[in-house]
């Protein structure tokens, strides 16, 4: 995906040509170099919210292939998603099911979070017919989903009617990004805590994972036999120890130049005439905007790659469009690719770069972006 090499884009039916580029060999490769640092764990692969924008069919044939134990997703839909596509590996739906979605899951195998306990008297009627493997999650400090470590000794009784699906006990880090690693020790004594109670009443899962990507970057996995890594398999960790390891960024972002026009000082462009040429310069119109997942407020912030070069994003990002300035002795003309997102992390429009421009994580950026681009996917 070299930027002075791209090839033509394919346009579509409509007239855009707007695609984002995923190296699948890359992601499989990231994978390779978690599984160094795994201490021999088996990898649950997240693939939820379409791989992060990579793609989840594509990106999950690749994962299973490469040998990850199963994949993990938010919800039911997205476990159809991969069935269908033909994806054969465990699937695991982290989000949690409603009991009426039960059958659906038991009849496509995918295995299921436990994320309350009020679903625990619904599943136990249900399973005997439509059995299904469960993986309970404990809130050991995220607050959202799990059982309160409070909450587990009254739910003893229900699951050790459930002990026979019970495969997995799960939890997830909040802070384990941070330098001071002290919330997530804390988190993962919680863990081995509720891990011993459940023993003594008899209830002893296959399956422990707590650790995320950042997780296990830092060697927080103790006691797991299993890990969880999401935004490291698309190259997308910030942490040093992610660098070190070697992760790449697996996704590139490329739009066709859609119009070429020299303006004069002075001109106004876009919405709200947030800029003004000032001298006489290039404007080209590229053929991607907010509505495929480009955020409006890189408009005068953002850069984007072009023959070696970068060139400033001016005016408002709009629905479909954005605008670029060039030089007028830059050789552009319709048709020619330009480079939204890179995949160099050193990149001035890297996911990396782009996000601290606007001051957020750079696995938003990705996963924002819309169905509607084309994929192309490299072996």
């Amino acid at each position: 995906m070299n930027e002075q090499h791209l090839e033509p884009l394919i346009r579509h039916p409509e007239g855009r040509a707007l695609r984002a580029e995923v190296d699948l060999a890359r992601i499989g490769r990231n994978l390779a170099r978690i599984r160094t640092v795994a201490g021999g764990r088996e990898v649950w692969g997240v693939v939820k919210a379409n791989a992060y924008g990579h793609g989840a069919v594509p990106v999950g044939r690749t994962l299973a292939a490469a040998g990850a134990h199963g994949l993990a997703v938010s919800s039911l839909e997205e476990g159809l998603e991969l069935r269908h596509g033909g994806v054969s590996c465990p699937i695991l739906v982290l989000g949690g099911l409603r009991s009426e979605a039960l059958p659906a899951a038991s009849a496509e195998g995918l295995t299921i979070a436990v994320v309350g306990p009020e679903q625990l008297a619904e599943y136990a009627q249900l399973l005997p017919r439509h059995p299904v493997r469960l993986h309970l999650k404990l809130d050991t400090g995220m607050g959202r989903f799990g059982l309160l470590p409070s909450e587990l000794g009254d739910c003893l009784a229900a699951l050790r009617h459930l002990a026979p699906w019970i495969e997995g006990v799960m939890g997830h880090f909040a802070t384990a990004d941070d330098p001071d690693q002290g919330f997530a020790l804390r988190q993962r004594r919680v863990f081995e805590g509720c891990l011993a109670q459940l023993a003594e009443a008899g209830i002893h899962p296959t399956q422990r994972h707590h650790g995320n990507s950042d997780a296990c970057l830092r060697n927080l996995l103790d006691q797991d036999t299993h890990l969880r890594p999401g935004l490291a398999l698309y190259g997308l960790t910030t942490l040093t120890e992610g660098r070190q390891l070697g992760l790449e960024p697996a996704l590139a972002l490329v739009a066709e130049v859609a119009r070429v026009k020299v303006v004069p000082a002075g001109t106004t462009v876009g919405y709200g005439r947030t800029f003004v040429a000032p001298q006489s310069m290039q404007i080209a119109t590229l053929a991607c905007g907010y509505a495929d997942g480009y955020r409006r407020d890189l408009g005068n912030r953002g850069v984007v790659g072009f023959d070696g070069q970068t060139f400033p994003v001016v005016g408002r990002v709009s629905m479909d469009y954005l605008t670029v300035a060039l030089p007028l002795d830059a050789r552009v003309a319709p048709g020619d690719p330009m480079t939204l997102f890179s995949v160099d992390p050193s990149s001035p429009h890297s996911l990396e770069r782009l996000a601290q421009v606007l001051g957020t994580i750079p696995y938003e950026l990705a996963c924002a972006l819309h169905r509607r681009i084309s994929r192309r996917y490299f072996p």
